[in-house]
């Protein structure tokens, strides 16, 4: 169970000796919009690179490297309606470095990098803030070169049009960064770390006690933190499509459906499987009957959203295919939902889903996510109780869920010189 700090400030601790390292997470959590999410990822821009104790990237590396190694990140992420700045370590257990204590040095340094940022003058230091803002704006106008995700952005802002903060990608929106300075950012920094719910996640060999006393220096006031929904429930609207032309091979389809199934509601785990079925694993009909079978596409795959209610497929075709690439993509729809597909298949994909849950009980940074994001819903569902809801799901229940697909939008990258 979480420990509360203070009032919107949690420490979970994970006690397990399943790995060689120790890792931690805190997240700065708030309810999202397009300006503070573009804001969150500037900083974490900046904050991975500099501080106040560490400068530049050579100081910061020779940190992590007298620490045996130790990583550290800052990202960003989007549950639903939530958004977080997380910054994250890695070290390795005390018990392979001759019993030496890296705790208190891992926790100690993630205090410096988050509360003692590098600034002058009541603003971001800035030659570095200038730095990274222009390696970011770059960054982010070098991705509309990668036409898979040039598509997957276009389909987002056609689908969420209304929804300016999902539309928006999780690398940002140029513009508005553009706009930031870094007086305005170190002021939304300073509120930010004063006014989010915070969560301190750590899975290791390492007890609860132990982080309590680590952690005790930290500037964890309490914070009037509101209980906010995390799940968007879209509403049905007319389909909307687009299609735009430019130079390049292979064109890109990419649909999305409207699917009102939520995180853990009560057809969350038959929304899986059907997903699983659909285009969501490498048995998937769409992968056998639109790529393999059919040889109409180089990929075909889809992808489910519990925390939007949305379900995405997407393609890469030859232009002259578009309108036989619909048509069986809505056939193999039909086919779902019309309950034409094997036991053996349905029970391959059932087994591949819960392959992939348990190979996640392996991963140290899935563990430490799950446990943020249980404490976000305020629920938990453990692995046994996971593969249990999978197990029972039943190819009626698949054949339901299938029928609750509504096409919303659709966009095609026609690709010029495709023959």
């Amino acid at each position: 169970m979480p420990k509360q700090l203070a009032k919107g400030v949690w420490l979970n601790v994970i006690p397990t000796t399943q790995f060689k390292t120790i890792s931690m997470t805190v997240d700065f959590i708030a309810p999202g919009n397009v300006q503070e999410l573009s804001n969150r990822i500037l900083l974490a821009q900046l904050l991975e690179t500099s501080s106040a104790e560490y400068p530049t990237q050579t100081s910061l590396a020779q940190k992590l490297s007298m620490m045996y190694g130790a990583s550290f990140g800052v990202n960003v992420f989007r549950y639903g309606l939530q958004e977080g700045l997380r910054f994250s370590s890695t070290i390795i257990n005390d018990h392979f470095i001759g019993g030496e204590s890296l705790l208190n040095e891992m926790v100690d340094f993630l205090q410096s990098v988050i509360y003692r940022p590098l600034i002058r003058d009541d603003a971001f230091e800035p030659t570095t803030f200038g730095r990274q803002k222009q390696n970011l704006i770059s960054y982010l106008k070098s991705l509309n070169d990668d036409k898979q995700y040039y598509a997957e952005q276009q389909l987002s802002e056609l689908y969420f049009k209304n929804e300016p903060f999902f539309a928006t990608s999780l690398y940002g929106d140029a513009q508005t960064i553009e706009a930031i300075s870094a007086k305005q950012l170190y002021a939304i920094y300073q509120k930010m770390l004063a006014t989010n719910e915070v969560q301190i996640t750590v899975a290791g060999d390492v007890t609860e006690a132990d982080l309590i006393q680590a952690l005790a220096n930290w500037q964890l006031d309490d914070r009037q933190v509101a209980d906010v929904a995390v799940i968007y429930r879209r509403p049905e609207t007319e389909v909307v499509s687009k299609t735009e032309g430019q130079p390049l091979q292979q064109s890109k389809l990419n649909i999305a459906y409207r699917l009102p199934v939520y995180y853990r509601g009560s057809d969350f785990y038959k929304a899986l499987v059907f997903n699983g079925l659909f285009g969501g694993t490498p048995i998937s009909m769409l992968f056998k009957n639109v790529r393999e079978k059919n040889s109409l596409a180089y990929y075909a795959s889809s992808r489910f959203d519990g925390f939007t209610g949305t379900l995405l497929v997407q393609t890469g075709i030859d232009q002259s295919n578009e309108s036989a690439v619909k048509s069986i993509i809505q056939e193999q729809l039909e086919a779902v939902a019309d309950g034409q597909f094997s036991d053996e298949v349905f029970n391959q994909v059932v087994a591949s889903l819960i392959n992939g849950r348990e190979s996640r009980l392996d991963s140290q940074r899935a563990l430490v996510n799950q446990a943020m994001l249980d404490q976000l819903l305020h629920s938990q569902v453990d692995a046994a109780e996971w593969v249990k809801q999978i197990k029972q799901v039943t190819k009626e229940d698949v054949t339901k869920i299938a029928k609750q697909v509504q096409l919303q939008a659709i966009y095609f990258l026609k690709g010029e010189d495709a023959k």
